[in-house]
């Protein structure tokens, strides 16, 4: 029987040696390296018993169990760490690794060195049977330390899987289940072999070690769910500073980093597995499939604007998945619209300049031949504006400038066009208006100019304004909307030739 169980085990053994070599070939998987290493301290444990149930005398009894001890203290500290990376979805950090490895390390050295001190095991003896040998070992005071030790880093382990379990969704529930269910085997048999339930003594943990091995490996390999997630490691994920959220081929959160997470709170290890959709501002990410795009995020009174970049995740022709990679860009696009409307607008009196004016005039004249409407032009004249200049001096005539703009503005609607056509020349683009209503806006802005009282370095100084007419109605075909302007143009000079401070219509 001795010599079938040990058979079993070194099967068992190098099984868990072909699962370390086997995790080496999956780098994509981030808990790959944690799993193989853990394997490998399992094989040394389980290949050294094996070798031990075979063992002739005291001595080669004493080797196989100081080979033992060089897997048997590192398997829960290498399951705890491999525990900590999937909770955690990072790897400990250095001091954690070395704090949780002086205990092992510990019992190691004093495994090799027990024949002097007998701190783990007080006596070592063999008991012979009808037809094999076995060990009897007097266990000693660091020993029972160390399987204290042991189970206080099991038992943290099993509530993050436990709550790893609890806590995920969907695909990912049947991934965490295995992973929660094999790590109860192990303890199980293990406490039956330390309350002295098994046969001859026998520590049948390998069994419960193969049975959490076998789960294990099905979670990380075969369900694989976490692979997708390690294709994009190779770009310092985590320190990028752009924002990164990566989500499988039906829009399952897989992932994100730190800058995402500033950006949308619900980026949180609770909510891997779960569809992106479901959070505030992820069905309009997912509902882009152009490449940039661009999303306004925030409140109304607090709003910032990313752009997004998609970028497929492919493997062998197959989509498994996207990362979607976005930043803030609220500072360059403020420049760009700063820039837009320095572009656009006259900087002295911020209605349109002649460029973008005529740009506009143009787009009028096109939606007023297609809906067959009237459309109006006033050319509009400082009078004796030199005067100004010369008496009070430019920076007289830059205020005067303003005051008429605004005034211009100020009886026209929302949806006609204003610009600065030259020095102190205005022109207004009165759409959908006819002869009647354009004489009635002009003589309102004639009104409204010449009451104004503006005051500049304690003088006042009052103006007036020519203004020409222009009027195309029921128009067919295209518009040459500079003759139009000319048009007003002629008009505005014969109110000048006429007396200034009056309107005239084109001839």
């Amino acid at each position: 029987m001795i010599f079938l169980l040990s058979n079993i085990l070194f099967g068992i053994g190098f099984s868990f040696v072909a699962f370390f070599i086997f995790s080496l070939t999956k780098p994509r998987n981030r808990n790959a390296a944690q799993f193989s290493i853990m394997c490998l301290s399992l094989a040394i444990f389980v290949l050294g018993y094996a070798l031990e149930l075979r063992a002739q005398d005291l001595e080669q009894f004493k080797f196989c169990l100081k080979l033992e001890y060089f897997g048997a203290p590192f398997m829960t500290v290498f399951w705890f760490l491999f525990a900590y990376k999937y909770y955690y979805n990072k790897s400990a950090s250095y001091r954690l690794i070395l704090l949780i490895m002086i205990i092992p390390i510990t019992t190691l050295f004093l495994s090799v060195t027990n024949d002097y001190h007998h701190l783990l095991y007080a006596n070592i003896a063999l008991v012979q049977y009808d037809d094999f040998i076995l060990g009897n070992i007097t266990k000693g005071p660091w020993y029972y330390f160390y399987s204290l030790y042991s189970y206080i880093i099991l038992a943290i382990g099993i509530v993050l899987f436990y709550k790893i379990w609890r806590r995920s969704m969907k695909k990912m529930k049947l991934q965490a289940f295995l992973m929660f269910f094999g790590t109860i085997w192990p303890i199980v048999i293990n406490i039956f072999y330390l309350f002295g339930f098994s046969p001859y003594g026998l520590d049948l943990t390998p069994f419960g070690l193969f049975i959490l091995v076998i789960c294990y490996a099905i979670a990380l390999f075969k369900l694989g769910f976490l692979e997708l997630q390690e294709i994009v490691k190779g770009i310092t994920f985590s320190e990028i500073s752009d924002g990164i959220i990566v989500v499988d081929h039906k829009n399952r959160l897989l992932d994100f980093n730190t800058a995402g997470q500033k950006v949308f709170g619900w980026l949180c290890v609770h909510h891997i597995g779960e569809q992106l959709s479901e959070f505030e501002w992820g069905e309009e990410i997912i509902g882009h499939t152009e490449s940039p795009f661009v999303i306004e995020i925030g409140k109304k009174d607090c709003r910032n604007t990313y752009e997004f970049r998609i970028t497929p995740l492919k493997e062998k022709g197959h989509t498994l998945g996207i990362v979607y990679f976005f930043q803030d860009i609220s500072e360059q696009q403020a420049i760009i619209e700063k820039l837009n409307h320095l572009a656009s607008y006259d900087s002295l009196t911020q209605v349109y300049n002649r460029r973008k004016l005529m740009e506009e005039a143009e787009k009028e004249s096109v939606r007023a031949v297609r809906y067959y409407d009237c459309i109006s032009v006033l050319m509009i004249d400082i009078d004796f504006f030199k005067r100004v200049n010369d008496q009070y001096g430019h920076l007289a005539g830059d205020e005067v400038i303003r005051h008429v703009a605004d005034a211009c503005k100020s009886r026209i609607r929302n949806i006609d066009i204003i610009g600065r056509y030259g020095g102190e020349e205005f022109v207004v683009i009165l759409a959908n208006a006819d002869q009647h209503n354009a004489l009635k806006v002009a003589e309102s802005i004639r009104v409204t100019i010449e009451t104004l009282k503006i005051i500049y370095e304690h003088h006042l100084i009052n103006v007036t304004v020519s203004i020409g007419v222009s009027t195309l109605v029921g128009i067919k075909g295209d518009i040459d909307i500079v003759k139009v302007i000319d048009r007003a143009d002629s008009a505005m000079y014969r109110s000048k030739e006429t007396g200034r401070n009056r309107i005239c219509v084109e001839l």
